[in-house]
């Protein structure tokens, strides 16, 4: 009878790893795609992303924000600054404005408190993370030395178990954080919502909100690569990217 339990479990692992594969895998895609379809198709508002930005920041921000240039594909919110590519601010199309209404989202965020206190736990995780592979390589040596008696004391037991405990706390740090940032992505884009109802049709907001949850859906892959990193099934994802 136990045989069987644990083949069902070995074999519902399995199941769950393959299905957590798929949707990593067709996360990505399925973004690629939308924002493709989505970026040939001309705004209603009739306006650049540049004006549009201007006129969410004086709407929204009083003109404390400013726009600065970045590299295509590198369009992001930090510290004030909404940094667009060239291609993004000459742009009309749904997609550049659903993008940049997100980075808008973040620097509402901003005004808050909610970003800058998330970037700290996340300079934190960045430098636990250091840790993470020298205390889970020495925890497990020390450990597999107990084990063969080659250490036999017994504070190489301890320390070996404390440096594995250790590691695995760093890792639950990191998947806390790639949590929140699903959350904190979510409400970025539920903002990015409410500029953009102000300008589009009902039919153009439905679009735009398809591209912000596909884009979403993408966190979730992040995520569910880091929880099965150990596997070696995924592709390599730092913990406190």
């Amino acid at each position: 009878m136990w045989t069987w339990i644990i083949v069902g479990v070995v074999v519902g692992l399995g199941i769950l790893l393959c299905l957590a594969l798929a949707v990593a895998s067709f996360s990505f895609e399925n973004y690629n795609e939308k924002l493709k379809k989505i970026d040939q198709i001309p705004n209603s508002y009739g306006a650049r992303t540049l004006d549009y930005v201007n006129a969410v920041n004086k709407t929204y921000f009083s003109g404390r924000l400013q726009v600065a240039r970045c590299q295509e594909y590198d369009d992001h919110y930090g510290g004030g600054i909404v940094a667009l590519s060239d291609k993004t601010m000459n742009s009309n199309s749904l997609a550049s404005l659903a993008i940049v209404s997100h980075e808008l989202g973040h620097a509402r965020q901003d005004t808050t408190d909610i970003l800058r206190k998330f970037w700290r736990l996340r300079k934190t995780g960045r430098i636990c993370g250091l840790f993470f592979m020298p205390l889970f390589i020495v925890g497990a040596v020390l450990l597999a030395l107990w084990a063969f008696q080659v250490l036999s004391q017994i504070y190489f037991l301890v320390a070996g178990a404390v440096g594995l405990v250790a590691s695995f706390v760093i890792f639950l740090f990191a998947i806390f954080l790639k949590w929140k940032e699903i959350k904190i992505e979510r409400q970025a884009s539920d903002f990015a919502l409410e500029f953009l109802g102000q300008i589009l049709s009902e039919d153009e907001l439905k679009l735009c909100q398809d591209l912000l949850n596909s884009a979403r859906l993408t966190y979730w892959a992040t995520l569910i690569r880091t929880m099965l990193s150990w596997t070696m099934l995924t592709r390599k994802e730092h913990l406190f990217h």
